[in-house]
Parts: structure tokens; sequence; C-alpha cells
């Protein structure tokens, strides 16, 4: 290997250094200045995928792949790349209408399935278990009674006496808005949540728990079933005490100990507080609801916010709520169907463009992670705005510096003073162990390097316009049994006991696979494929001559062959007393990895987050 190798190296990977006052040292060595070079790592504006941050999918895998790599329905070519797939069951799909257990084969053919699909493509999921539909939801899913409310039909027999033998399994208003409060109801949860503890607790792939079984949806209201004249839907209003739904909190707290988890945060009872203080971190519905009058952007959040560090008011404040995102995540959910719903100047609750900013500066100010936008379209115009929102969403890791030596004897130190930042708004709330590694010129791996840094404690700076904390670790490693040479020095923010690099950095410098392979990011945009959708006479999309989604007339994708039957998962809104359908298909049992899903498969796996810093010669 030349020393051009190096020149070329240097000329196209660096910049000037800008100044900054260190500070929050994270040191374990020194490194001295004896053929000392600083590396200054060009960085990068690019959207980084990376796990538990940006948009989450919504009851699928992937979203904006045309090749539909596990038969999940019509691509949306416009949602970004994800990490995360956020998914919901209701309690009488994982067990027959007759039988108290959890069905072996339902839970294979939707949880497991859901975990195993993520993780072959290296995604995590989140999760929430739910009690109750919402009033009137059509049901899809074929292992359920068509007339059921959300708990299976044994439950409802044991509860009030029908259900079973041929009567219905459906709720009456009644017996839906006090269940939560029948003590055998909630010992049948505890005993539900118990089993999926024992079996999903500790799972590598489920990212977080989001605390649900209560309410409509599983969202701690009673929308829909509470009485018509009620002036609002929230538990308190309908009876309820903390004392009451305690006892739902507590048990996904024992059910799930290794699992993090979220609390739905509402404008009613103390819960959230309650949760977080018990190391929850907290979600809310609704982002970017701007109706006329109350909203939740300027009413609902805000007094939610105030109303958990309020000890006068709050039964169980959390004087230290606005802290918490430092240990648990913050995640949110849009309101609408989608972000083309904000952007219809038809819709009655249309944004404008000011308002879709203020809507991403809110959740960023409030140090969030993650944002289910329903893998819904989105518009041409927002996309400048969804790329800096998704440069600043959880964290952003960026290697600003690094000192070292770049000439080491057999027997002597790699000494490597690295300089950090974490640009984005939340920290990792995992540490993925800083590692190094020296690399042949034909990809061998010939040593690895563990720093004992710990990347859950590089936090962003408490408020967006402020600058980001420096982070500094100074270590040394010693170079033992390496044939002399010349070696590119790589570093990758790896999984937990092993070399796989889970995390990309914001720098912009050659990438390498787990292999020492050189890895060129895919930057094609699809545009084949989107050439294949053709309209119709009467302005509607039909399929092509090659079998291809297509557009219907509100720019969305629809299924053209039998093969893409998908099973609804419907989520309503309550915004004071109106309601809209976001009705969403998916299937699980259809959901299948088979030769059509191994390139999408490959693909994800043999992305490249080594990056590639500088050459060490070894004398």
């Amino acid at each position: 290997m030349s020393s051009t190798l190096l020149s070329f190296l240097l000329a196209s990977s660096i910049v000037h250094p800008a100044i900054y006052s260190f500070s929050n040292n994270d040191v374990n060595n020194s490194v001295n200045d004896s053929n000392v070079i600083k590396i200054y790592p060009k960085s990068s504006d690019e959207i980084l995928t990376n796990p538990g941050i940006g948009f989450t999918d919504f009851q699928r895998i992937v979203s904006n792949q045309p090749t539909n790599p596990f038969y999940e329905g019509a691509p949306v070519l416009s949602y970004p790349d994800t990490s995360t797939v956020y998914y919901r069951f209701y309690w009488d799909q994982l067990t027959k209408s007759d039988n108290p257990n959890l069905n072996e084969a339902m839970l294979q053919r939707k949880i497991d399935n859901v975990l195993q699909i993520a993780a072959s493509v290296n995604k995590k999921v989140v999760i929430r278990f739910m009690a109750l539909r919402g009033k009137g939801d059509p049901i899809y899913d074929a292992d359920v009674n068509k007339d059921s409310s959300g708990i299976p039909c044994w439950l409802v027999q044991e509860l009030y006496g029908h259900g079973l033998n041929g009567t219905s399994c459906h709720l009456s208003d009644k017996e839906a808005v006090y269940m939560f409060k029948n003590p055998w109801f909630l010992h049948r949860t505890q005993e539900f949540l118990s089993a999926l503890g024992k079996r999903y607790d500790n799972n590598k792939t489920l990212l977080r728990i989001d605390v649900g079984m209560v309410g409509t949806w599983g969202e701690w209201h009673l929308y829909g079933y509470a009485p018509k004249n009620s002036a609002s839907v929230g538990l308190p209003d309908n009876g309820y005490k903390f004392k009451d739904l305690q006892p739902y909190i507590n048990a996904i707290i024992t059910s799930f100990p290794h699992t993090p988890k979220l609390m739905l945060g509402t404008n009613k009872g103390d819960f959230l507080s309650y949760a977080t203080v018990n190391g929850m971190g907290w979600r809310v519905d609704c982002l970017g609801d701007w109706t006329k009058g109350w909203n939740h952007m300027e009413n609902g959040y805000p007094t939610m916010i105030s109303h958990m560090t309020d000890t006068s008011t709050n039964s169980h404040p959390d004087v230290y709520f606005n802290q918490r995102w430092k240990k648990a995540a913050v995640d949110f959910e849009i309101c609408q169907g989608s972000l083309q719903d904000w952007h219809n100047i038809n819709n009655p609750r249309h944004l404008t463009y000011n308002q879709v900013q203020k809507t991403f500066d809110f959740a960023l100010k409030q140090h969030a992670s993650l944002i289910n936008a329903k893998s819904a379209a989105i518009p041409d115009e927002y996309q400048p705005l969804v790329k800096r929102f998704l440069n600043k969403l959880g964290y952003r890791y960026q290697l600003n510096q690094l000192d070292v030596n770049d000439i080491v004897h057999t027997d002597d130190y790699l000494q490597l003073k690295s300089t950090w930042q974490n640009l984005g708004v939340a920290p990792s709330y995992t540490n993925y162990p800083v590692t190094w590694r020296l690399r042949s010129a034909n990809g061998n791996i010939i040593a690895y390097y563990t720093s004992k840094a710990n990347i859950v404690n590089w936090l962003p700076a408490d408020n967006d316009d402020d600058k980001s904390p420096i982070y500094i670790v100074n270590e040394k490693f010693k170079i033992t049994n390496i044939p002399k040479g010349k070696y590119f020095l790589d570093v990758g923010l790896v999984d937990k006991n092993s070399h796989k690099a889970k995390i990309s950095l914001a720098i912009d410098t050659k990438l390498t696979d787990d292999n020492g392979q050189y890895y060129i990011a895919n930057k094609e945009h699809y545009s084949s494929y989107i050439q294949q959708y053709v309209p119709s006479d009467d302005g509607q999309y039909v399929p092509d001559n090659r079998g291809q989604y297509v557009p219907d007339n509100r720019g969305q994708y629809k299924p053209n062959n039998d093969r893409q039957k998908m099973v609804h998962a419907s989520h309503l809104y309550a915004i004071r007393h109106t309601k809209t359908n976001l009705s969403q298909k998916f299937n699980t049992r259809d959901m299948t990895i088979d030769k059509h899903s191994e390139p999408y498969i490959e693909q994800q796996n043999s992305i490249g987050r080594w990056n590639e810093i500088t050459v060490i010669n070894i004398i």
C-alpha cells in the first residue's frame, strides 16, 4: 500500500476544524503527542436510518419498497426508510374464542412472525396490546368473531354471561365503560400480560411496549362508549380513580421487567406521571392537531405536560418529568391519517406550511425519538421539512476529530483521542459500543478494539437551538501479534458482544460492511417503477401490463392481485367530539420470507456502517 493512499484519504475526507470548547470528558487513558496526526471527518447531512429513531412503519415491516418484499400491500414510495415497526394486537386476536390460553398458532402467525421478519431486516418492533375496539370498528381478522369488541368471547362469558353457545360477544356501552373496574377482568388481564411477558420479555427485536389494555384502542379513554351526553370521554369523567387503574400499569411493569415501556399521556388522570416515575417513557397521539378552538398542539399537550409536575393537582406528580427523556424515550403519533391529509386544502383540519414546521419543532423540543406517521404518503412539498426533522429526531452521533499516532511499533500502543457530538435531540437508549478496527487492503479484519465509552451518556443539547456538548474519549490499545505494514483504521458503533456495526454516523467517509468490503449506498429513487403507473380515461389509475401497483385518485396505491389481500387494523381518534376513520390494512399471515424477499433482506444486511477514518503504519 503506497503513501498515495493516505494522501488521497486526507484530501477527500477532511475539512478544517471548527473551534470547540471541550467538556463532559469520558476518559480512560491518555494520548501523548508523539507521531500524532489530527483527522477531521467531513460531516454529512444524509438522513440516517438508525435503531429506535425516525418515522415508524405502521402495521407493516416496510412501506416504500416497490418490490413489496413481504407481500404487505401497496408501496408508499414517498415514505422514508425506517428502523422501527409499530404493531397493535387485540386480546381476541391472540386466543381462541372459547379457550383462555394464548393460542400458539395465533402467536406464531402474528407476533412471532412480525418479530422474525423485522429482525431479518435489522428493524425493531414496538407493540401495544389492547382490549377494547373502537365503536363500530370493522373486523377483518379471520380468527376473530365478527361481533367481538376486543376481548375474547370466553372472557365476555365469564364477565357478563353471554358470548358463547351462540350468544353475542359484543359488549354493551355499559359493559365496556365499567369493564376496567371489574376485579375479574383485572385478574384475567394480569394473567394475559404475564403470559405474553414470559414469551416476549427480553426479546432483542422488541424495542418497547406501548402500555395499552385500558380504554378504547388501549388509549386510556372511553371514546364511543361513554354516555352520549358526557362532556368528556376521559376515564376520571366516568368514575375511575387512580387506584382503579394503577394495577394495569403495574401489570405491564411486572410482566415486562426487561423491556422498555411507554405510557400514553392524556389530559385526564395522573397515570402518566406515575409511569414516568417508575422508569417509563411517554407518548401522545394527535401530533399536528391545530383544530380551531381547543386542540392538542396549543391546549392538550401544554396542559398535560404542566400537570405532570404539578404537586397541587397531581396525586402522583413527577417533578423531574421534563428531564425523563434523558433516560426513557418520547414518541408521537400524528393526527389524521397521513401527512397527505395535513396537506389537503379541502380537509377542514388542513395545516399550513408554517403549522407543519411548528408541529415538527414541538416534537423536537420534547426530545422525541419516534414518530408514527402511519406508513402513508408524504407530499413533495413537505419533503425538505421531513428531511430536516429526521436529521434531528432521536440521536445523531458525529465524530468531529480523531487524534491518533499513525506510526505504531509492534508491542506498543495505538493511542486514540476521539471527539464526539450528539447532534440530535435525544440519546440512544441502548449502548452500541464504539469499536475501532484495523483492516488490510484486501478487506481482511486484523483486530478490533472496543472503547469503554457509553454512548447512552452522550446527551444532545437541552434545547434544539443550543450547541451540543462535546464528548472526548481518550484511550490506548496495545498492538500485538500484528504483522508490520499499513492498515486502514475504521470506527463503528456495534451491537453489544458482536462486531456488527448498527449505527450510521453523521460523517462522510468511505463505508465498509461488517466483513470489511466497501459499500456503495443505493441512491436509486425507483423512477422506473413510478413510470409504470398509468391513468385511465376517467382519471383513475389502472394496473399496467406488468402487473404493478397503481395509484388511485388520491395518490395512494392499490394492489392488483389476490396475493396482496390484507386484514384491517382500525384506529380512530377522538378530537373533542369528532372522529376520523384511520383504518389500515395488514395481514401478518400473508407476510412471508421467501425468494421474493431475499434480495431486500440481503441488501438490508449488507449496508456499510463501518467508517474508514485513516491509515495506520505498524513498524
